[in-house]
Formats: C-alpha cells, structure tokens, sequence
C-alpha cells in the first residue's frame, strides 16, 4: 500500500490525549483498591430467643437462618466498658479489646416445607463486659466471654472519628445504609449461623465469626482478560429504529487508562499535539492519532491500530 499526503477536513485541527481519548486496551491494569494487611477472626456463640408475637404468628415454624445486618460497639458509660483501640505500645500494631458488641439479626422463619414464613429484626449484645452489661446473664467464659484481645498490624495506621485525632474508631462492614463499605483503617464484619431451633420456645443458638481487617488503599497493577459481558434484557419486540439500536450489543467504551510506565510512557501523550479525528471509544478507529496513513490505494478509510498509532 503506497502512503499518500493528503488533506483531509477531519484532520484539520490539531488535538491531543487531553482532547481525544486514548481507545482500546491495555495490557495492564492499574487499580486503586483495598488491600488487606492482616486480618484475623473469632467465633462467639450465645442464645437468642424470637419474640412471643412473631411465633405465635407463625406457628408452623421448624428451622431458622440468620443473616448479620449490622454490629455496633457500644458507648462506655457508667459501669459498662466499650471496646476500645489503642497502638501505643508497638507504633506498627494496634491492640483492640472487644467488649458490649452489639450485633442485629435478620432472623428468617421457614415452615415444614422449607417454605419461607416471615424474616424480623433481632440485636443481641455479646461479650458482656461487666456485671451491668446488657444481657450479661448470657455471660459464658467459654462461648460468650466479657471481652477479647487482638492484635492487628498496623503500618499506616488507624481511622479516627474527628480531625483532632483523639478517638480511634473499627468501621463496620455490614448491610445498613451508611455502614456498608471498606475504609482504610480497621475494618469489622461478621457472619452467623443458627443451631439448635428449639420451636416451642423461639430460642437458638446464634454463633458468630467476628473478622477484624487491617485494610488499606493501594494501587496494584496487573495483566487483564477484557471486560465482562452482561447479559442484556430485551424490553419490547416492536420494529424500529430505536428497537434496533435496543437489540444490538451493549455499548462498551474502550477508552483505556495511561500506560504510565516504559515501554509506552502514555503520559507523554499529555503535552503532545497531533493531527487525529474525534472518537467516543465505541467506533472502529480510523486515522488514529500519530499515523500518517490518510486512505489506501481504493480510497478506502484505513483503520489503524491503538498501539502502531501512539509514539513510540
């Protein structure tokens, strides 16, 4: 194919990255994600009982399951310890002694048939701290102790409630709005199981595995398969235009993340200005930034390659 210099109106104006998205793939992936620096876990273990109305309306009950929606550590008052958080011994590890946690159940009722009946809302205190703890009568040195002592890594440190710096804090992990996602610092959730249905009483035996993680925020780089592919939903099967545009394939943008390191160095691409045609990253490229090769010897378009067409 003979190169040819020509004019043409689409690359009239001088554009850059800054201007016109990098398309296509990389071959590795930078991510900014949580990473886990240790982490470690317990199991506790202590009755619960279903309140009278919720049985009585369900009298059909056999088995339960449930679900952990939230944990919160309760505030010291008069008589009664909270779990606190301190890394004043080692300056790279936190001690944490957990004590008066609270956790709240979605309690899942299901009838004879494994049919499911209703779900409430159940909070239970373990690890009672003292003699006027809430429920310490569920105290059990063996299952249900007044507290437990861990120790976490720490390198970059802990999460704080307030700018002074003064109360260190765990972040829940769970399902209630606000309390549902990972924070750099220590980080709690839990899981439970249910043995030991008693159907005439409404009480079980709620275990729980309590994790502790010592999460932070990191970027990563590493060598990636594509995008995944959802399935796409057909919403009606009238013929027109926009119903075409509905079956087709999901749109996917391929505008792609600076490939910052050699042998690329994309960065560069910043303070460059080159000759290139505007794309939303949804189209075959055509004239790619960098390449010279205007149309073939037919007069055809020629599509260019993401990776020919950047500087080398």
């Amino acid at each position: 194919m003979k190169r040819k210099n020509c004019v043409d109106s689409r690359m009239s104006c001088s554009c850059g990255i800054c201007n016109s998205s990098v398309n296509g793939r990389p071959k590795y992936l930078s991510v900014y994600a949580p990473v886990v620096y240790d982490e470690i876990g317990v199991n506790i273990c202590r009755p619960v009982t279903i309140p009278e109305a919720v049985m009585t309306a369900n009298p059909t009950v056999s088995q339960v399951q449930i679900d952990v929606v939230d944990i919160a550590f309760t505030v010291a008052s008069e008589g009664i310890p909270a779990t606190t958080v301190t890394n004043t011994v080692r300056a790279n590890c936190t001690t944490v002694v957990l004590t008066n946690v609270s956790v709240t159940f979605r309690v899942k009722l299901f009838g004879d048939c494994n049919n499911f009946l209703t779900s409430t809302i159940i909070a239970a205190n373990y690890l009672p701290g003292s003699s006027t703890s809430p429920e310490v009568e569920l105290l059990d040195d063996e299952t249900n102790p007044e507290s437990v002592t861990v120790e976490l890594y720490t390198p970059y440190g802990i999460g704080y409630t307030s700018v002074a710096a003064t109360t260190p804090f765990i972040n829940t992990v769970g399902f209630m709005q606000g309390a549902n996602t990972v924070v750099n610092g220590i980080n709690v959730n839990a899981v439970a199981k249910a043995m030991n249905f008693n159907k005439a009483t409404g009480t079980f035996s709620a275990g729980i595995s309590l994790f502790l993680r010592t999460i932070y925020y990191e970027t990563y780089k590493f060598e990636h398969d594509g995008k995944p592919v959802p399935p796409k939903a057909s919403l009606t099967e009238e013929q027109n235009t926009c119903l075409d545009f509905v079956e087709s394939g999901l749109l996917s943008r391929e505008i792609k993340p600076l490939e910052l390191e050699p042998p690329k160095c994309e960065g560069k691409l910043k303070e460059e200005e080159s000759a290139c045609e505007r794309n939303d990253g949804t189209e075959t490229v055509y004239n790619q930034c960098g390449s010279v090769d205007c149309e073939n010897d037919e007069g055809n378009p020629v599509e260019t390659s993401i990776e020919n067409a950047l500087p080398k």
